[in-house]
């Protein structure tokens, strides 16, 4: 069965109405007619099994009647990806990959030594990055991508947070599978790696006055987007999420 991604405001009660990318490619890629019974997500727990009642050529919308709807809880404890903007598209391998892995938000931060700054139309293509990838592993929660921001504001938003790691290769840092076993029952984790390069020392130190605890993930030193797909791994293991 295939899975739509529908927004909330575009589902009411028996009907769902599916537009843009999505109707593109139910009518003209998947080439669904009417009759077949479709998967939609809202992004929101909200789970759907519908009937397509039409797919025009001439209108800009179909429209599926819902069948079934399941509602599935935010799982526990949140995961927060801040991630130094990478170089090129290992930014969408990031995405991709998490969103796979169970990531709740994902936050692009302007550090010292991040090699991009995305544009609008960027941003946009990484948002349609997280829809497929969610589509793909059915989750029922899209993860929600934060506007890019500055490493230093991202350091005023930790108290909202269980604890925060910093991703660092040093050797004389604690290894990350210590720290998570030594907090059983957190409600939400932010985990903070670096760009090629790394953190600056500076912003290392900020982070760290500032509470994030930092760690490491073993000694090899990793790719920025290998060492966000492991880290986001093993905590959803510790944790079972």
């Amino acid at each position: 069965m295939h899975t739509f991604y529908v927004p909330p405001s575009q589902i009411d009660t028996n009907t769902a109405t599916i537009t843009g990318s999505e109707q593109h490619h139910l009518r003209n890629v998947l080439r669904i007619t009417s009759g077949a019974t479709i998967r939609i997500i809202d992004g929101r727990g909200n789970v759907y099994t519908a009937e397509i009642l039409d797919t025009p050529t001439n209108r800009s919308s179909s429209e599926a009647r819902i069948h079934t709807h399941e509602f599935h809880a935010t799982p526990s404890p949140t995961l927060t990806l801040f991630q130094g903007l990478p170089k090129n598209d290992k930014m969408e391998l990031i995405l991709q990959k998490t969103t796979e892995l169970g990531v709740t938000q994902i936050v692009p931060l302007h550090s010292e030594r991040a090699l991009q700054k995305p544009s609008q139309n960027r941003y946009e293509r990484w948002h349609r990055v997280l829809i497929s990838a969610t589509k793909q592993c059915k989750r029922a929660w899209l993860p929600e991508l934060g506007n890019p921001q500055q490493f230093e504001d991202s350091l005023t938003q930790l108290e909202k947070f269980s604890f925060c790691l910093l991703f660092s290769y040093h050797a004389e840092v604690q290894h990350i599978k210590t720290v998570l076993r030594e907090t059983p029952n957190p409600n939400a984790i932010a985990l903070f790696v670096g760009p090629e390069g790394g953190f600056s020392n500076r912003e290392i130190t900020a982070a760290i006055e500032s509470g994030c605890i930092p760690v490491t993930l073993g000694r090899n030193i990793l790719r920025t987007e290998t060492a966000a797909i492991v880290a986001v791994a093993v905590t959803a293991y510790e944790y079972e999420r």
